[in-house]
């Protein structure tokens, strides 16, 4: 008697212990079973682009706005381990461009950076006519990670007052009266742009974006003073004014609104305050920096131009007064070589700034 209420109670703790077992396991699988049914966030393309953007941290309060090399440290730089791309038109070059510089169509920047291998040099320096252009390929290889790129200051009108008329007959004072010191608030937060891309992963739809860009080149986003104030006027652009507070306050175009250098343009600061259904327009002292923050705005999907000339075509004299200015000292008298040009039956020369 006594030997079967042992194994009775052998058997009842058995028992507790297999229904024991039993809840575990069903708990386990529910978990499992939410686990696996949780819903998993799905990252727009913007947002993957994003993503790849700004991997490397905050690249426009980095030194990439993007790298300015002066004609002088080029001079003297000459012979040394640099490579000097001039992406002027073929004639144009032909008649007038640095010692040892290669002529590349801007469209065709990427193809010869990947063939040629940029990162052996220590320094490549873009040349175009006044640094605008160059400021515009700059931009588009500098966010695929080359970090050696620079551009030359003023282009080839600083190398040699052969080459200066662009800037010297485009600079001038004639809308400081227009000025207004009116301040204007920015948008509200929203959302990036939608992308159409058919790559899927950060890097590829950086890279078929920078080619596009490229492709559609300087000349469509560059825009007039007129343009810049009558389109946003009508409310039909964003117009945004790139420079510190303090010079803001002094005068800008009417309804530009601030953004000011130190701080903008993050997706943790004010890049969701620009809008997706209208054009954004954007102008600084020196055209090269406003030039910079377009391709960057135009990469992440935003429909943005920049001021030609910048604030030197319409407010030269203020433009010196703040050392950030064109004018006949920064042309420099430095020698230059000519080449044979070979015209090619149905080649469009390309122009821009």
């Amino acid at each position: 008697m006594k030997k079967y209420r042992i194994i009775s109670k052998l058997f009842f703790v058995f028992i507790l212990l297999w229904l024991g077992s039993c809840k575990d396991n069903e708990v386990k699988n529910n978990e499992k079973s939410i686990a696996y049914n949780a819903p998993v966030e799905v990252k727009t393309k913007a947002q993957v682009l994003a993503s790849e953007v700004f991997k490397n941290g905050d690249i426009i309060g980095a030194d990439l706005s993007p790298k300015i090399i002066s004609a002088e440290e080029v001079y003297n730089l000459l012979d040394k381990n640099i490579l000097v791309i001039d992406t002027r038109g073929g004639k144009d070059f032909a008649n007038g461009h640095i010692k040892n510089a290669v002529s590349v169509k801007m469209s065709e920047l990427m193809d010869y950076a990947q063939v040629k291998g940029l990162p052996m040099y220590k320094k490549v320096i873009l040349v175009c006519y006044t640094g605008q252009t160059t400021s515009f390929s700059a931009a588009i290889l500098q966010l695929l990670g080359y970090e050696n790129i620079y551009v030359l200051e003023w282009g080839m009108c600083g190398w040699n007052k052969k080459f200066s008329e662009k800037w010297t007959k485009n600079i001038s004072d004639k809308y400081v009266k227009k000025l207004v010191t009116t301040p204007y608030p920015k948008n509200s937060p929203s959302t990036l742009p939608v992308i159409e891309n058919v790559k899927n992963t950060g890097p590829q739809i950086l890279n078929t974006r920078a080619r596009t860009i490229l492709k559609e080149g300087f000349g469509g986003s560059a825009v007039s003073f007129r343009y810049a104030e009558g389109s946003a006027k009508k409310g039909k652009s964003y117009l945004i004014c790139y420079q510190p507070e303090s010079v803001y306050k002094e005068g800008h175009i009417d309804n530009a609104v601030l953004y000011d250098q130190k701080n903008s343009f993050n997706l943790s600061t004010d890049l969701l305050t620009l809008p997706t259904d209208k054009t954004i327009v954007i102008y600084s002292d020196k055209a090269y920096q406003s030039t910079f923050i377009m391709v960057y705005l135009q990469m992440l999907g935003y429909k943005a131009k920049t001021l030609k000339y910048g604030a030197n075509s319409f407010m030269n004299s203020k433009s010196i007064e703040r050392g950030t200015g064109f004018s006949d000292s920064e042309i420099k008298n430095y020698p230059f070589e000519t080449s044979e040009y070979i015209e090619v039956v149905g080649e469009v020369q390309e122009g821009g700034c």
